[in-house]
């Protein structure tokens, strides 16, 4: 277990340092390049979006989770990653000139075209990382990650101060896959040149139709929901409901992709060796909702609050829609490492089954309701109620796997609701009794609502004795900001 803790600090480092990055890489490409640069970017990332999904055809994932892993089956992912990628740079290359004659724009042809080179390079890139990942070789990953990241932030900045525009962050974009490719094979312990192969194409194929199918189901459902939205309602209102989601997606989204990054390969390692899986998964669950659940209650205590300090006083509107948004994560949350838990058992199939279900349903309800009720907000509580009914069809179908221990985790899931309303107290109290005048002192309160609640959860942790509070990484986290008493 302390390879996993370890690798969880590791993947959460690098997630939030690859955030700051992104960042930065925005704010000054938004100042170097003209609206409609960006836009011709934008626009050629979105035409190859689906290509990107079957690229992928989930190898990396096969690799990970295969129990008796040989030579066999990492040349037959390396071929058909080569296979995949090579067809599908040909389909997008050749296409390219139609994109410039739909938009009038023969720029975009070029940033096409240079974006298509990705679907060459990422074959070398894929299989080195999940080799890497199956081994638990976070530290290293994050070295590669990290210094990918700062290829592909040097580069299209540099580029863009010396006027190559949409090309120039198509560019970075390969440098940036090309710097991962390289860094992971060098980063592996066994630095071996595979060829291609086809020899185990039966279980690969299995296992990445599967996967490819939930993915493309998946990222056509969440743009349908834009799509029908900005249709039915105008772009205001889907600009409002992104900016609402996002408070939600602080952890949904970049806080549960490192957990994710981590727990996988943890749970195929734990399932290769016959452990527990179901005690670390029960205890997965308790560590998260730990998390989860004050963050999102903080969320929406203080939705206008964040919202203003983070975009500025012009989304306001979308304050009412963060609670509902927060509850639909804090479901979330009970469930959210069951696809790769049963990624992790091999149970591929099933775990295709649950987004092939939720995810198609979710749209046509979200759409439906939106059209029926013609407002922001019933978009919102449908998005929660889905997602909440979502929880008993998910652990339904993971029964069909492995049997959830519902008494450990109802257990742990009341010692998390005890600690989320003990450490709620105090900004509760703060918001009823504070009042600011001016917008700096609603950001005191909101520093001093914060604080408080940081503070009252290391104690209700403590206090409930939370599974979390017996970790060693916890207590080792303690012991750092523990007062030395003389």
């Amino acid at each position: 277990m302390s390879s996993v803790r370890r690798a969880l600090v590791f993947s959460m480092a690098e997630r939030y340092v690859l955030i700051a990055l992104a960042l930065l890489s925005n704010i000054l490409i938004a100042r170097l390049l003209t609206p409609e640069e960006i836009g011709i970017f934008s626009v050629a990332l979105a035409l190859i979006g689906i290509a990107q999904v079957l690229r992928d055809f989930g190898v990396g994932n096969f690799l990970i989770q295969e129990k008796d892993l040989t030579d066999a089956h990492i040349r037959t992912a390396f071929g058909f990653s080569l296979a995949i990628g090579g067809v599908l740079f040909a389909l997008v290359f050749l296409a390219a000139p139609f994109a410039g004659e739909f938009y009038r724009d023969p720029r975009i042809v070029d940033t096409i075209r240079i974006g298509a080179l990705n679907f060459l390079v990422l074959p070398f890139c894929s299989i080195s990382v999940a080799l890497l990942r199956r081994d638990m070789q976070f530290g290293r990953l994050v070295a590669v990650t990290l210094g990918a990241a700062v290829a592909g932030f040097i580069v299209p900045v540099t580029l863009a101060l010396q006027g190559f525009g949409a090309t120039g962050l198509a560019i970075g974009a390969v440098v940036g896959n090309l710097a991962t490719g390289i860094g992971a094979w060098l980063a592996r312990a066994e630095r071996r040149i595979l060829l291609p192969g086809f020899g185990e194409w039966r279980k690969v194929l299995n296992f990445g139709a599967r996967s490819s199918a939930a993915n493309v189901i998946t990222t056509i459902s969440m743009d349908i929901n834009d799509l029908a939205v900005a249709r039915i309602l105008g772009f205001a209102p889907v600009a409002m409901i992104s900016r609402a989601q996002g408070l939600m997606n602080l952890f949904h989204r970049d806080l549960m992709t490192a957990v994710r990054n981590v727990a996988y390969p943890a749970f195929a390692r734990a399932h290769r060796e016959e452990a527990d899986l179901e005690a670390q998964h029960v205890f997965a669950v308790a560590t998260i909702t730990a998390l989860a659940w004050p963050f999102y209650a903080f969320a929406a205590l203080h939705a206008l609050e964040l919202l203003r300090l983070l975009f500025g006083p012009q989304w306001d509107a979308a304050a009412p829609l963060v609670p509902w948004f927060c509850l639909a994560g804090a479901a979330a949350a009970t469930c959210n490492l069951v696809i790769p838990l049963l990624t992790a058992r091999g149970r591929i199939d099933l775990a295709t089954r649950i987004d092939l279900v939720v995810q198609p349903i979710r749209a046509v309800v979200l759409v439906v309701g939106v059209l029926v009720f013609q407002t922001m907000e019933s978009f919102a509580i449908l998005f929660a109620a889905i997602f909440i009914l979502s929880v008993p069809y998910t652990y339904g179908i993971k029964a069909r796997s492995l049997e959830t221990d519902f008494a450990a985790m109802m257990t742990n899931l009341k010692k998390s609701l005890l600690v989320t309303m003990m450490c709620m107290t105090p900004p509760i109290l703060v918001s009823v009794h504070g009042s600011a005048s001016t917008q700096a002192g609603e950001f005191g309160l909101l520093a001093l609502s914060a604080l408080l609640c940081a503070a009252s959860w290391l104690a209700a942790v403590i206090l409930s004795h939370h599974p979390i509070a017996e970790d060693p990484l916890f207590r080792r986290i303690l012991s750092t900001v523990r007062p030395r008493w003389s």
